[in-house]
């Protein structure tokens, strides 16, 4: 027998908000939720759930980068990210590795990212130098981010720049043929999930609730130790 030789398979929101009202018995077989009041239901649950998501760690596919100079940098004032922002770029929900970059010689050199207490328990927080340190704070649409020792003027204003890598919120689904912004393995644990947040507002009894959110975990758990980046762990304490 052939296969279809085509990797192209997915769904769109309102393929998936049907789908979860299948799940709770809500919507029969050939029924469509055209015009219907469930549909608005789903669209209003669909967001939040995908959001709450974002609580469940840092999967590959939502890491992204940039890179800002560090001219930003001449205060110990905060420098804000976000559409619209300093740095006009999508806030980071964490920032998960930082790096300076010398871009006279080409050379990156790896940065320590500092916890609120580690920061500000800095003495001088106007000294500066090159950068070995990094604070980011995340706000409700956008976020702080610090370093420290500031980027000196003779230097490293001129010639330096910092990169980061960061977890990215998930993009929101605004029109009926909008795709998740997640690998199509995401799309039956964001199936099941929205069905368990729409459950009670159509009369599903506990039992059937708690089988949900069996079902919901499981797809989750399945997606989430899929979602994660190959590599070797090297632990080592911290001196200071």
């Amino acid at each position: 027998m052939s296969t279809s030789n085509t990797y192209t398979w997915t769904s769109t929101r309102d393929q998936i908000i049907s789908n979860a009202f299948r799940k709770i018995n809500a919507l029969g077989d050939y029924e469509t939720l055209t015009g219907d009041n469930r549909l608005t239901a789903g669209i209003n649950a669909i967001n939040p759930v995908i959001k709450n998501l974002m609580a469940k760690g840092m999967p590959v596919w939502a890491i992204t980068e940039t890179t800002v100079a560090f001219s930003n940098f001449s205060t110990a004032l905060p420098v804000s990210i976000g559409i619209g922002q300093t740095i006009n770029s999508v806030a980071p929900l964490k920032v998960i590795q930082a790096l300076r970059k010398d871009d006279l010689t080409g050379i990156d050199v790896p940065m320590n990212i500092y916890t609120y207490e580690d920061y500000e328990i800095l003495s001088n927080k106007t000294a500066t130098g090159a950068p070995v340190h990094i604070f980011y704070q995340p706000l409700r649409n956008t976020g702080n981010i610090k370093v420290w020792p500031l980027p000196d003027t003779g230097y490293w204003q001129v010639n330096g720049s910092l990169y980061m890598r960061y977890h990215r919120p998930y993009q929101d689904m605004t029109a009926s043929t909008d795709e998740l912004d997640f690998p199509v393995e995401w799309h039956l644990p964001v199936t099941y999930a929205l069905a368990y947040s729409l459950a009670p507002e159509y009369g599903v009894d506990m039992g059937n609730r708690q089988q949900l959110f069996n079902d919901m975990q499981y797809y989750i758990n399945e997606a989430l130790s899929f979602g994660t980046e190959e590599g070797s762990i090297y632990l080592q304490p911290r001196y200071r």
